[in-house]
């Protein structure tokens, strides 16, 4: 069976999926964003990441893993 489901809050997204991805039962079969507040150049990138991942040529990174490497290093 399959769901769809729309998060109406942009910011809530990361932290709903990290929380399906919590249950051994459940499998995302896949993700869409709206995307039209971004400029072309950027949208290409994402897809171009999105691909990659598709593929299996990398993995998804969770942003707050990414954010506590960087948090103590100064800019």
């Amino acid at each position: 069976m399959e769901v769809t489901v729309n998060i109406k809050e942009q910011s809530k997204i990361a932290t709903f999926l990290n929380l399906i991805k919590e249950f051994d039962y459940i499998e995302i079969v896949n993700v869409k964003e709206e995307l039209q507040e971004l400029p072309s150049e950027h949208k290409d990138l994402l897809d171009k990441r999105l691909q990659k991942i598709e593929n299996g040529k990398t993995t998804f990174k969770n942003w707050d893993l990414i954010k506590k490497k960087y948090e103590n290093k100064v800019v």
